[in-house]
């Protein structure tokens, strides 16, 4: 059975084509022991049935492109077993075949204690319905820890579309968003984050944990100065940025991903679909203000754009154009997309009571957004009980990797003046 593409199946597809991204998105879930590697291999199968889009394959009809019914049983990718190290580092930058599936794949590394790796193509869902999917696959493996025979008696299959995220919208308040909301679709940047010019390419994500101290001052600050976790990681992330390419006083205009789920009237997991969008944030990081002036006026911005329907813009100008009869919208915005230089996500909190394996407690777990190609970067940002994670992938270089393990360490230097001036105020 064919089934229609949503319209950003087939964005996050043409993404590879125009050199921004491979359009996957990583998972890193680590244990305090062994897991039990046949449930968890079952459960993976279990997954991609009751989950049905994952065991799909795409056939790109460029604008009229659908997903067509496998049999799941044919896939030998979905679930691997590393015993070292590099095999299991090569498996997460890897990505999942569209045309081949399934559009997840599992790798389980064994060491004195597991770790699991996931990759999801991005296609058929963004970060926030990637935890509801890890969610529903831990709930799965526990539930045949304790009963081999289990299967689930439910299909998540429902309508993945984004209309639902503007059922409140009148039609004259979609009409005044489409003629003047404000453009806040991705755009080309004039400043580019430094990275090396060889044709060597190898795909890597680089990542950073901050302090748990830091975290617990962080989300303390939250609640004293009325602001948002992710109003002080942006303010850290437009301070580093400043700094690395000598931007003090000149405006740096960085989109971010915008969860819009926020909008929907049902918000359990009924289908596994993009529900992002972007906003951009335009700030002035001047040379003599300290990390709250800087904050100030981040989160000032940032609050008015969520009294102003935050990221619905972009939706309803796509509603729009992907309606008009008798033009290929998708070809035409092919053509025009233009992808940011340097950007940012806050994937959030990944819920340590919802990613519960049975018998195998869960240290840590971390995603990543998708692997960009050259001069793209993109800086995710995850947070797991005490534990935040920085991370940001490449097809590029070892030299690469340095510059973005160097960006980290300006990250915590902005991030340590935070604590330093947070301590003084309280």
């Amino acid at each position: 059975m064919r089934y229609k593409a949503e319209i950003f199946d087939e964005f996050q597809y043409v993404y590879e084509s125009t050199g921004f991204s491979d359009h996957q998105v990583h998972c890193i879930i680590s244990f305090e022991s062994k897991v039990n590697a046949e449930a968890m291999k079952k459960a993976a199968q279990l997954l991609i049935k009751t989950v049905p889009i994952l065991s799909r394959t795409y056939k790109d009809h460029g604008g009229k492109s659908c997903w067509v019914d496998e049999n799941a049983s044919n896939f030998g990718e979905l679930f691997a077993i590393a015993n070292n190290r590099a095999d299991f580092d090569n498996f997460t930058a890897s990505r999942t075949e569209e045309a081949i599936g399934p559009q997840i794949k599992f790798c389980l590394f064994r060491d004195e204690t597991d770790t699991l790796s996931v990759v999801i193509n991005h296609m058929v869902s963004d970060a926030a319905g990637f935890k509801q999917c890890m969610y529903l696959f831990s709930d799965i493996y526990s539930k045949l820890v304790n009963n081999p025979d289990y299967a689930p008696d439910f299909v998540i299959d429902g309508y993945r579309g984004f209309k639902g995220t503007f059922y409140k919208l009148s039609c004259l308040e979609r009409i005044k968003l489409l003629l003047f909301g404000r453009k806040d679709n991705n755009q080309k940047s004039i400043c580019e984050f430094p990275m090396s010019r060889s044709e060597e390419q190898t795909p890597f994500i680089a990542s950073h944990e901050i302090s748990s101290e830091t975290y617990r001052n962080i989300q303390s600050c939250c609640k004293s100065c009325g602001v948002t976790v992710n109003d002080i990681i942006l303010t850290a992330y437009f301070r580093a940025l400043a700094e690395l390419l000598d931007m003090k006083g000149k405006l740096l205009a960085v989109p971010i991903m915008i969860d819009m789920r926020r909008y929907l009237k049902d918000k359990s997991f009924r289908a596994l679909t993009n529900l992002s969008s972007t906003t951009i944030v335009r700030i002035t990081v001047s040379t003599d203000e300290d990390f709250f002036e800087t904050l100030s006026r981040v989160s000032a911005e940032m609050k008015e754009k969520k009294a102003n329907h935050l990221g619905l813009n972009t939706f309803i100008k796509l509603d729009a154009g992907f309606g008009i009869p008798l033009i290929n919208a998708y070809r035409i915005m092919a053509k025009a997309l233009k992808h940011p230089k340097i950007s940012m996500t806050n994937i959030g909190v990944i819920d340590s009571s919802k990613l519960v394996f049975a018998k195998s407690k869960v240290t840590n777990a971390v995603m990543f957004a998708s692997i960009k190609y050259r001069p793209h970067f993109q800086m995710s940002v995850t947070s797991f009980n005490d534990k935040m994670t920085f991370g940001a992938g490449l097809y590029g270089t070892e030299r690469d990797r340095a510059k973005f393990e160097s960006f980290y360490g300006l990250m915590d230097k902005e991030l340590e003046c935070f604590n330093s001036l947070a301590a003084s105020k309280t």
